[in-house]
């Protein structure tokens, strides 16, 4: 067998390779939340690497090759269906069922993964699973070299500890147009994407009359910077690729965001596809004629003003942060409690909940997102006092009337067609190492939000490529157990292209089947045949994430940026 290209053809300058398992099981971050390795995963982790070691020896290659294989991505699925499961605490990871000469077993059939029987063994196996999906990421970050890098000093720092890559000095051009376009087009299966910035105080004229020129301001990448993104891409692809957001900040002058939102469509170049907020957003250390920026309900009256605004301007797609718990955030209005309420008022309106509300209720400071509550290993509860995350996100929608209990029906308001869509970035990538979140998580969407009302986002390209995403998402399943004993619908092929692409292609009025054609004939298209033909499809599995990956970085960062109002 051949050795994969990239171990041979590699410069004697570049860093090792790690032995990692293609889907990373250490501490990973995406800049507002850190996660902990827990004692499953370093478990899973040496199972992985174990096995990866005997294989590759009876197999005769090296041990990286192995684990860059589609032997090495079904071994570490088997691994996640045998020891992955969880219950509400992170107890003792489960141990391997031992075969008749102690060797453990593959667990093929009895987890959420489906793994082909005998894929350990055969490295050359088909690793591509896909139906011909149309995927559609709308929740995607790049950062480009605008004012915030002199003038939001905090955010240059901030972002310099995602330094993924090793062709750049400057560390800050990793999550550049360059390495976006590589990471979503050429070294994933993602078919377009949706391009959103992070929160921060605008640089408004008044800031420097009122003596705050030190203060932060200036989102990393700015509404006009995602348009000059959005040409340039589209430009290389010869197509739409590209969707751009307008970053709308209601509790930092809202009278200026307004009149930003209204000149942004009346220029005809814009093409806004959907307005971004961060309503959990605040800060503490500059203040306006309004004073402190503090976090807001969509149902309150800036929020209310800024969604009104944005249905004139006939954009109906508002884009809301809820969930995950950020370092400086407010937590009371960083929870979708009011998502049920502005869905009924506004039923012309289209609220895509990004990160699903995952975790929603906890959080607030650097500490506690060093390890988020679990929130989505369980049911939906409606007798739970204080639901927390994707759960209070479904009670929210219940007794608004926006969608019905299927477990007590009838609380539906008649005629209401549900316009709010869970999307999954840093929530599947969150929970897909885990059997029981995982079922969990997605089951609750699909039961209660239905099909149709489910989007596909990675929060990339913080987390490198989100092609192990895409890959344990195509292999996943609910199980038997899971279907018969909380009720959660099975997970067909249909229902994973929906939530791929073709839900999200509904609410930016894309047509898959005539953007897939065009997009053949692309520079990214053709880059990417050429590569995996003379590299490998597989190239994406020595990629470890970005960002911070110790306590220590991420509290010093967090620190840092929470002086600032800038999250992680």
């Amino acid at each position: 067998m051949a050795k994969f290209p990239w171990i041979n053809l590699r410069k004697k300058t570049d860093p090792e390779i790690p032995l990692e398992p293609p889907i990373w099981m250490g501490n990973h971050s995406n800049g507002e939340y850190f996660h902990p390795q827990t004692k499953r995963e370093a478990a899973m982790r040496k199972e992985i690497l174990r096995r990866a070691d005997d294989r590759s020896r009876k197999l005769g290659i090296d041990r990286r090759e192995f684990l860059a294989s589609s032997a090495g991505l079904f071994t570490t699925m088997a691994v996640i269906n045998q020891m992955g499961c969880s219950s509400t605490s992170d107890g003792p990871p489960a141990k391997p069922t031992p075969g008749g000469n102690g060797e453990p077993l593959f667990n093929f059939g009895e987890g959420p993964y489906v793994v082909p029987q005998g894929a350990d063994c055969d490295p050359g196996m088909e690793i591509d699973q896909s139906q011909g999906e149309f995927i559609f990421d709308v929740q995607t970050h790049s950062f480009d070299d605008g004012e915030w890098r002199t003038r939001n000093t905090v955010y240059p720092i901030f972002l310099k500890t995602f330094s993924g890559c090793s062709d750049e000095t400057d560390k800050l051009n990793c999550m550049d147009q360059k390495h976006y376009g590589e990471l979503m087009f050429v070294n994933s299966d993602t078919t377009m994407t949706v391009i959103t910035s992070w929160p921060a105080a605008s640089c408004f004229p008044e800031r420097d009359l009122l003596n705050q020129s030190a203060i932060a301001c200036g989102l990393p990448l700015s509404n006009d910077g995602m348009r000059k993104l959005r040409d340039s891409l589209n430009q290389l692809a010869k197509s739409e690729r590209v969707i751009n957001q307008v970053q709308v900040m209601p509790n930092d002058m809202i009278e200026h965001q307004i009149e930003g939102m209204y000149a942004a469509q009346e220029d005809k170049d814009w093409r806004c596809g959907s307005w971004k907020c961060y309503p959990a957003w605040r800060s503490d250390t500059y203040v306006s004629p309004e004073g402190y920026a503090e976090g807001y309900y969509l149902s309150d009256p800036i929020g209310r003003a800024f969604i009104e605004a944005g249905l004139k301007l006939g954009v109906p797609n508002f884009a809301v942060h809820k969930g995950l718990p950020i370092p400086g955030f407010d937590v009371e209005h960083n929870q979708p409690k009011e998502i049920g309420t502005v869905a009924i008022d506004y039923p012309e309106a289209n609220f895509v909940i990004y990160h699903s509300g995952i975790h929603a209720g906890t959080g607030g400071t650097a500490l506690a997102a060093l390890a988020p509550t679990p929130t989505e290993n369980v049911p939906y509860d409606a007798n739970d006092p204080n639901p927390l995350g994707v759960n209070q996100l479904i009670r929210s929608l219940i007794e608004a009337g926006a969608i019905d209990d299927p477990d007590s029906p009838g609380t539906k308001k008649a005629g209401h067609k549900l316009n709010v869509y869970a999307e999954t970035g840093s929530a599947w990538s969150n929970v897909m190492r885990d059997t029981n979140q995982a079922q969990h998580y997605i089951g609750k969407l699909l039961k209660y939000l239905g099909e149709d009302n489910i989007v596909w986002g990675t929060d990339c390209i913080l987390g490198g490529s989100p092609q192990g995403q895409i890959q344990l998402f195509r292999a996943f399943q609910i199980t038997a157990e899971y279907q018969d004993k909380f009720g959660y619908p099975p997970i067909t092929d249909a229902i994973k292209r929906k939530i791929f692409g073709l839900n999200a292609a509904k609410l930016y009025h894309v047509d898959p089947e005539a953007k897939r054609c065009k997009l053949q004939q692309s520079q990214f298209a053709m880059q990417k045949r050429e590569l995996d033909e003379t590299i490998g499809k597989n190239r994406w599995t020595v990629q470890g994430p970005l960002g911070p990956r110790t306590r220590r970085e991420f509290l010093e960062m967090a620190m840092r940026a929470r002086a600032k109002g800038v999250p992680g």
